[in-house]
């Protein structure tokens, strides 16, 4: 397995995370800070980083219009699973901003590493 089949593939696992760990009841959901907003960040950011390094030739606008999706999606899901969890559009804007500063993160990256992105 290459070095980009490797990334990608903890960037699917980690988006599945992700998906479960939002999903699961509230109670049990391990958190890393106490900050849930925190949490959505953290997340968001790393996802959307992961992204634009993995997939630096795509257009940033898809990139993140996939991500916020993804986030919406979540949000919408907590709504009518009934696992103790409830949509709240603040959680969204906060997937939302960290979308933008992971993005930015990974532009960032490329701009000063002054390579060639390994993917694609």
């Amino acid at each position: 397995m290459n070095t980009q089949t490797l990334f990608r593939t903890l960037f699917w696992l980690l988006l599945a995370v992700v998906l479960a760990l939002s999903l699961m009841p509230a109670a049990e959901a391990p958190t890393v800070f106490a900050n849930d907003k925190l949490n959505h960040g953290l997340a968001f950011f790393t996802l959307s980083l992961m992204a634009r390094l993995l997939w630096a030739r795509t257009h940033a606008a898809i990139l993140f219009l996939l991500l916020m999706t993804f986030g919406g999606a979540i949000e919408l899901l907590q709504l009518v699973m009934g696992f103790g969890r409830d949509a709240d559009w603040m959680d969204f804007a906060a997937d939302i901003a960290a979308i933008l500063l992971g993005l930015l993160a990974g532009k960032l990256f490329w701009n000063l590493a002054g390579k060639r992105p390994l993917t694609e």
